[in-house]
């Protein structure tokens, strides 16, 4: 989109009634490293013609998560992104004739699960560099290890 709106934390996105030839977008992301969950709560639009697609954003590449049009709610009513991504392009685009109601989503960021939740009750945390090993390992261990960086960049293993 040449233009759009930025929306950030949580909230409500509702574009209700729409015209004739809109392209608008929206981009939901957070102030500080979360997840990004997107639930729609009502959807109408021209079955053929009028669409909203969900893009998963990270600043530089894209890929298209969904795309919805019709009178239903989408099947999958609520979605997540990992804190690995920026954030979600909501793009939406109406042809020349025939409009819906329009659709609402809600939108909220919501903190990464702790490092070891559900994994382990307790661990060692590495940060930017180094090595991991552990051996000989014995009978019944459960151990883990969080790999993160302190600045946003990919993680090579």
């Amino acid at each position: 989109c040449a233009s759009g709106v930025e929306v950030t934390e949580s909230g409500t996105l509702s574009h209700v009634p729409y015209g004739d030839n809109e392209a608008l977008c929206w981009f939901v992301s957070c102030d500080s490293p979360s997840d990004i969950q997107l639930g729609f709560t009502s959807f109408d639009t021209e079955v053929c013609c009028d669409t909203v697609q969900v893009i998963a954003f990270d600043g530089s590449t894209h890929s298209i998560a969904v795309s919805y049009s019709g009178t239903s709610l989408p099947p999958s009513s609520s979605m997540t992104m990992a804190n690995s991504e920026s954030g979600y392009l909501i793009y939406f685009q109406s042809d020349s004739s025939n409009t819906g109601n329009g659709f609402s989503l809600n939108y909220q960021c919501t903190p990464p699960p702790a490092h070891f939740d559900g994994y382990c009750a307790s661990g060692i945390e590495v940060t930017e560099s180094g090595t991991l090993s552990h051996g000989p390992y014995g009978d019944n261990e459960a151990l883990c290890w969080f790999v993160s960086c302190d600045s946003p960049s990919d993680i090579q293993l």
